[in-house]
């Protein structure tokens, strides 16, 4: 019988192979973004329906964001408890472990309560590399789905209210990139062929779930490529007023939750809008020049 000793990473040849393990679990119990954002808007068309009349685009958002990620922790849970579950006999160290634990387990003279509560202990440290790594993936997967969730509730946004737009899902990257619009660019409105005709008149629109420095990447886009002016939607709700300036000098238009826009510091800056703004002013006035 093997020494009771706490790993402190995964061998080196089994690590490989849960890394494979998680992502086809990943697959087979959680849905894609995409998926889910349908999910949710499904669950929610009355709230939809009560958008065009009620207008409060920032509670709808924040909502369908809450319970996409509610959703999706669901969905997590049951893949971590499947592998937590399976994982003694799919892997030589864990299985070790949990037969060592468990012969202990049966020659104790402790009450079951406390048998118990030492064995999941136990075995929960002996294999904590494994839950670490688990851990670690479902952090990286969530950082990934944060942005494509958020894409995937403006463009529901954006059907319900009957507008016009193509995206680089929707007409493949490679045909924004021959426009030389680049990765940055998430959506126009109302479509490519706009663009060609008069760019100054389209919606351009890039998406990012936090700002942080990656803002900076929308402004060497709009240097590199020479488009007038684009649009950043973002459910960050800290954000400075410097960096706002900044964006004012190469043409970013900032489109935040309705209280972010209300702050002291925003409140005055023309190059930031509502949610609201964006979606009832800014673009239907788009629309209108290309509906003459």
């Amino acid at each position: 019988m093997q020494d009771l000793t706490f790993l402190t990473e995964i061998p080196s040849e089994e690590q490989k192979a849960f890394d494979r393990y998680i992502q086809a679990a990943r697959k087979e119990f959680i849905l894609p973004p995409k998926d889910t954002v349908k999910r949710v808007l499904a669950e929610h068309s009355d709230l939809m329906e009560a958008l065009k009349d009620e207008k409060d685009v920032s509670g709808v958002v924040r909502t369908l964001r809450e319970e996409a990620f509610r959703s999706f922790l669901e969905q997590e849970a049951k893949m971590n408890a499947f592998i937590l579950k399976h994982i003694s006999e799919k892997f030589t160290v864990p299985e070790e472990k949990f037969d060592y634990l468990f012969d202990i387990f049966q020659k104790s003279d402790e009450e079951i309560k406390e048998k118990l509560r030492s064995f999941f202990g136990d075995y929960a440290g002996q294999i904590y590399p494994y839950i670490y790594r688990l851990s670690l993936s479902n952090t990286q997967s969530r950082r990934s789905r944060a942005g494509k969730v958020f894409e995937g509730i403006i463009y529901g946004l954006y059907d319900v209210l009957d507008y016009p737009y193509e995206s680089q899902a929707t007409v493949g990257s490679k045909n924004f990139q021959t426009k030389k619009l680049g990765k940055i660019v998430d959506s126009l409105l109302p479509n490519l062929e706009a663009f060609e005709q008069r760019r100054d008149k389209v919606i351009i629109g890039t998406m990012k779930t936090t700002l942080r420095e990656r803002w900076q990447e929308v402004i060497e886009e709009i240097n590199r490529t020479g488009l007038p002016s684009i649009y950043l939607l973002t459910v960050d709700e800290d954000i400075s007023s410097s960096k706002v300036e900044q964006m004012a000098n190469h043409n970013v238009i900032l489109v935040v939750y309705r209280d972010v826009k209300a702050q002291d510091t925003l409140v005055k800056k023309r190059n930031v809008v509502s949610f609201e703004d964006y979606f009832f002013d800014e673009i239907p006035q788009n629309l209108e020049y290309w509906a003459k």
